[in-house]
């Protein structure tokens, strides 16, 4: 709560008195920079005004869904509109590991997910961002192209699919196929590391980096890292 925030920083602050009292080499100043900037993105004026969803109209918050996914998906958009860099919304609500009941379930989520989805492209391009914000829908892996003996489908990694939208990317379109069942794929076999490739590259950050790991190795951050063509 803000409570306990305040009285955190009033501890933090009690402390850096005792501090002042022993640093004299100057670290104590840039910690203390440090702290100010952390403690105003979290409780400053434009965090709060960011996490504030009542500022919305009751149009815009129907047009979401008045469900936590909608919802989350809206402060996620709120978020990025006051800079922040990477948002990440997770699906809450049922679980979406449908090993059972695969049609039932689908028709309680599948409908609220495509309408936040919807909205939020359709409030990017409204508002100028779709070119700077990259909206990437994704799970860790497909299901099985059968249904099983209790009408649903377990994991399965040869096939799943992904969407993107905005980002600058060429979108209108679906790459890849599978073959007749949805069990492999048939062309344009892209992998995970690919649609992190494109990430990064709208981050401005080069797939090629590399990072000194534990014993001194240089490592990329994406051991694969082609790009994928059809977007640019």
């Amino acid at each position: 709560t803000s409570k306990r925030l305040q009285d955190r920083k009033a501890l933090l602050k009690s402390f850096d008195a005792t501090r002042e009292i022993i640093d004299n080499n100057g670290v104590g100043d840039a910690m203390d920079q440090f702290t100010r900037e952390a403690f105003e993105m979290v409780a400053g004026d434009s965090a709060r005004n960011a996490f504030d969803i009542s500022q919305e109209d009751e149009a815009t918050r129907d047009r979401y869904g008045r469900n936590s996914f909608g919802q989350n998906i809206l402060l996620a958009r709120r978020l990025v509109e006051h800079g922040v860099t990477v948002a990440s919304v997770r699906v809450t609500g049922p679980s979406w590991d449908d090993h059972r009941d695969l049609v039932k379930r689908m028709r309680q989520k599948a409908i609220p997910y495509d309408r936040a989805f919807a909205a939020l492209v359709e409030d990017l391009h409204a508002r100028g961002l779709d070119k700077k914000v990259m909206v990437v829908a994704m799970g860790e892996f497909g299901r099985t192209p059968k249904f099983n003996k209790n009408a649903g489908r377990d994991h399965w990694g040869r096939v799943m699919s992904v969407a993107l939208a905005g980002g600058n990317i060429k979108t209108g379109q679906v790459i890849g196929s599978s073959d007749a069942e949805g069990g492999s794929p048939v062309d344009a076999p892209y992998r995970p590391e690919n649609v992190l490739a494109m990430l990064y590259r709208h981050l401005g950050i080069d797939p090629s980096t590399t990072f000194l790991d534990h014993s001194g190795r240089p490592r990329y951050i994406l051991e694969r890292r082609e790009l994928i063509i059809e977007l640019i």
